[in-house]
């Protein structure tokens, strides 16, 4: 069962009219909200944006898989690239991250899912096994032109599962899934390419379970083999990369790769982190130079992690902190379909104890568990992630975090569509939760899945539909992608007129 979490609504962009929306608005008085590309504008689907100067930007279309250009606010007539995507479900034109030193090195890093046909679809199964892929492109002033160069990153995309459950061989999933592909790129203060994968779906090593999902022989994860994190299953995970798509020595699995060779430790060497489930924010400290990653429950425990290298997130034997693991299990097997979405892994499997759970996961060589730095015991659909840096919308808000939703509007509360700002501690390791005493736990104990109990000190902006992407540009404001308005929105400082309205 499909149950409705924030990364399944990304893409239902149709069965939600105007009428269901509440009126875009920022909740400080001194920020103000106007449009950078207005609906009219005609793009459709807007996922991702990057400046390449100043009100000069690429927006990147799900759908289309087109590029387009924006020059103060204006849609240039030609894409400047146009990719065949495969756009089913969570697949399609993804992410975009342009080179630290671009433009003197003109290098674009594209993420999206590869049609089979050679054009646009939306049929489920018209996908590559490994259509989930990063190229990296040249711009060269007016189109962006593939770079031969560059060693493309091939993940899995297609997602069949026909395998028996043993003991319940009627119980199969017999669709086809098209979910949990992640898909944010960001390059680091190190130069390198962080990219992340969501577990699509995989119930493999990468997401703690070392023989797959069965209890007995044999042990794989779906019709594709599994669970050793081969091209096919390597889900879940956060990646580091050169800028020319090899891999550092440097990454935390670099060497215990090496020694179980082949494609799995090939695979192994490219990851920084895994147990993770699916997200589609991240972002990295400009102060601290941590990675921040949001991550998507299920329907118990919205997470936001700071990443270590060789982490283990947790997922699937964990959600949420170790503190919590009782309201984990009882929620994930009592409330809202009781699926974990995947039959091959039910929740009634989740373990009772946190140190259960912990002596069931997969640690390879130098993991370490780390609990999350804030999370909210029912999903609340985190989803485009960006720091602010600098005071162009004042002091009070530079080096603060801001996060978008992936739902368009909630009917438990006003938290679809909405904007969250958290500050961190001085030492930049923690979420600072002091002006609401109830986060001292840190954790957001809302009352049901997208509802805003112990939120309120965190919203910040309502009203903007579903947010993949939010970025900082060249002005110092704030970028808001809504994919679901068909706008891009630019967060600012407000006059002294409108502070007096």
């Amino acid at each position: 069962m499909l149950t409705l979490t924030a990364s399944a609504l990304l893409t239902m962009v149709a069965p939600f009219a105007a009428a269901d929306s509440i009126p875009v608005q920022m909740l400080d008085p001194n920020l103000q909200v106007t449009t950078f590309i207005g609906a009219g504008a005609g793009l459709v689907q807007p996922i991702g944006i990057a400046f390449i100067g100043q009100n000069d930007a690429f927006i990147l279309e799900k759908a289309s898989g087109q590029i387009k250009r924006a020059i103060n606010g204006v849609i240039q007539p030609t894409p400047v690239l146009d990719l065949a995507v495969n756009s089913a479900s969570e697949r399609g034109l993804l992410s975009i991250a342009l080179h630290p030193n671009f433009p003197a090195l003109p290098f674009v890093y594209v993420r999206w899912t590869e049609s089979s046909t050679g054009a646009d679809t939306t049929d489920i199964s018209q996908v590559p096994l490994l259509g989930n892929r990063v190229d990296r492109f040249i711009w060269n002033g007016s189109t962006l032109v593939m770079d031969p160069n560059f060693k493309t990153l091939r993940l899995r995309a297609r997602q069949t599962d026909n395998i028996p459950v043993p003991g319940h061989e009627s119980a199969v999933n017999p669709r086809e899934n098209g979910n949990h592909n992640g898909g944010p790129m960001r390059f680091g203060p190190d130069g390198k390419l962080y990219v992340f994968t969501g577990d699509l779906g995989r119930r493999s090593r990468m997401q703690n379970l070392p023989n797959g999902p069965f209890l007995t022989a044999p042990f794989v994860d779906d019709t594709f083999g599994g669970p050793a994190p081969d091209s096919a299953h390597l889900s879940g995970v956060v990646m580091r990369l050169n800028d020319d798509g090899t891999t550092p020595s440097s990454n935390p699995f670099f060497g215990a790769g090496a020694v179980i060779g082949g494609e799995v430790g090939t695979g192994i060497q490219k990851v920084f982190s895994y147990g993770h489930r699916n997200g589609f924010g991240m972002a990295f400290d400009p102060r601290g130079g941590f990675l921040w990653l949001t991550e998507n429950a299920d329907d118990a425990f919205s997470e936001l992690n700071r990443i270590i290298p060789g982490m283990n997130g947790g997922w699937i034997q964990i959600m949420g902190p170790q503190s919590r693991m009782a309201q984990f299990k009882q929620i994930e097997t009592t409330e809202f379909g009781s699926s974990l979405q995947q039959v091959r892994y039910p929740p009634t499997r989740i373990a009772y104890t946190a140190s259960l759970a912990r002596s069931r996961m997969f640690m390879l060589p130098g993991a370490t568990y780390v609990d999350p730095a804030f999370s909210w015991r029912y999903e609340v659909g985190p989803s485009g992630t960006a720091f602010v840096q600098g005071g162009a919308l004042g002091a009070e808000y530079d080096g603060t975090l801001w996060m978008g939703s992936s739902r368009p509007f909630a009917p438990t509360g006003p938290t679809g569509g909405s904007l969250y700002r958290l500050r961190l501690t001085a030492d930049r390791l923690s979420v600072d939760t002091s002006a609401d005493p109830r986060l001292a736990d840190k954790v957001a104990d809302n009352l049901t899945k997208f509802e805003p109990t112990e939120s309120e000190s965190l919203l910040i902006g309502r009203g903007f539909g579903v947010t993949p992407s939010i970025e900082q540009g060249p002005d110092g404001n704030l970028y808001v992608v809504s994919i679901t308005d068909g706008v891009v929105y630019r967060i600012s400082r407000a006059t002294a007129t409108l502070r007096r309205k």
